[in-house]
């Protein structure tokens, strides 16, 4: 029995003693830290990828770049990265990528599906990675930008993403297993964020664009890429991304402009936003009630007003607030549901999962269910914050 007990502890100690069987030196690989994927100009090749890799120098004074740039075509992914290997002494490793960027011309001619199952099927590859429309050029011409701020662009990008979404408010990040997976979801949308390039593309490969306190060539971001039936059909305004924000509960950091005279304005920034939805049926045809409970506080305030002394200055730029959030989400929702049929806030999923048995009566086809939805929108701003100082710096002004 002991010498039973010994061989079991034996084994059990060279088993963990193996848990890095698999292990390789990070030097053996040439880490992958964005991708792009465009239409080929091929007639025989379908994509052209173009990958940008952390380039590990041993010199760290060199003036060259910090990244190292490849592409090749195929008619899939995979085929295209295993051309590259060819022309790289290292093997390619993209658990450490940080951005997926599709050129806007591929994702409005073909379904992002097509081309994006060898990200889910590759264990190695990062899930987590933001993915972006490069806007009016190709996307690998989006990687090729060095950038001033971040010696690794694809860093650069997704680290301006980030500051976007969670101080400004106006810009979702997606990561690209949320945008297969809202694709793969049969009827459901997406949107996604898109950068352009400013500039010549020619200046911003050059080193000595990031010397410059005023580069010639830079990133900027861009509006909102909405999507139907799996192809990028359009762009959001800024006031639309506003109301999308809203009404998909991650309008945290938005900021809402009132007028509180006849030529000056209050910001208000909101602090947290929730929406609550009832799914209900208006003569015959789906019809969605929404209500947003907003916290906000009182960013600036260039009015003439005595909070202490007239509270009701408060709760008019409530109301005020309340009126411009109906115009922004009415603004989302026409753009989305009544000109182009996108279900990118996912209503016409929500009716066919959650009143199935209605939309079977009244004979509404699930194709049509989010064609056929009307809205009603009410908002109730509450400002929590009004700032150090009760009055604007004009009245405080006025009465001296």
């Amino acid at each position: 029995m002991k010498k039973i007990f010994k061989l079991i502890c034996f084994i059990i100690i060279i088993i963990s003693l193996s848990g890095c069987y698999d292990y390789k030196e990070i030097n053996e690989y040439a880490i992958v830290s964005a991708i792009s994927i465009d239409k080929s100009e091929k007639k025989d090749k379908k994509y052209t990828i173009g990958i940008q890799i952390m380039n590990a120098k041993k010199d760290e004074e060199s003036e060259n770049s910090s990244i190292a740039f490849y592409k090749n075509d195929g008619n899939t992914v995979y085929e295209a990265l295993q051309k590259m290997i060819i022309d790289l002494p290292k093997q390619l490793y993209l658990g450490h990528n940080e951005v997926v960027i599709i050129s806007e011309e591929l994702l409005k001619e073909q379904s992002a599906l097509d081309y994006l199952d060898y990200f889910m099927r590759d264990s190695e590859v990062e899930k987590d990675s933001l993915i972006i429309i490069a806007k009016e050029d190709k996307a690998l011409n989006v990687l090729k930008v060095i950038t001033p701020l971040e010696t690794i662009p694809s860093r650069n990008l997704k680290e301006t993403i980030k500051v976007a979404d969670d101080y400004k408010g106006t810009f979702s990040t997606i990561t690209l297993d949320e945008f297969i997976s809202k694709l793969s979801n049969d009827g459901e949308d997406s949107v996604l964020p898109s950068v352009k390039i400013t500039g010549k593309i020619k200046d911003g490969e050059k080193v000595n664009n990031i010397s410059k306190s005023d580069p010639d060539t830079k990133l900027k971001l861009s509006n909102m890429g909405y999507f139907k039936n799996h192809k990028l059909k359009g762009y959001l305004t800024n006031e639309e991304e506003e109301g999308y924000k809203i009404l998909s509960n991650i309008a945290n950091g938005t900021y809402i402009n009132v007028k509180c005279d006849d030529d000056n304005y209050a910001t208000i920034r909101i602090k947290k936003s929730k929406s609550k939805e009832t799914l209900l049926f208006k003569n015959k045809k789906p019809y969605v009630k929404i209500k947003t409970k907003i916290s906000g506080r009182l960013i600036e305030y260039n009015c003439k007003a005595n909070f202490l002394k007239d509270k009701k200055k408060v709760k008019e730029l409530e109301e005020k607030a309340n009126r411009k959030i109906i115009k922004l989400t009415n603004k989302a929702l026409d753009k989305l549901y009544n000109e182009n049929n996108s279900d990118a806030l996912s209503y016409g999923k929500k009716y066919y999962s959650r009143k199935y048995k209605k939309i079977k009566i009244l004979n509404i086809k699930k194709k049509d269910v989010s064609k056929n939805i009307s809205f009603s929108v009410k908002p109730n701003v509450k400002i929590e914050r009004i700032g150090l100082t009760i009055k604007s710096i004009k009245e405080a002004n006025n009465n001296e």
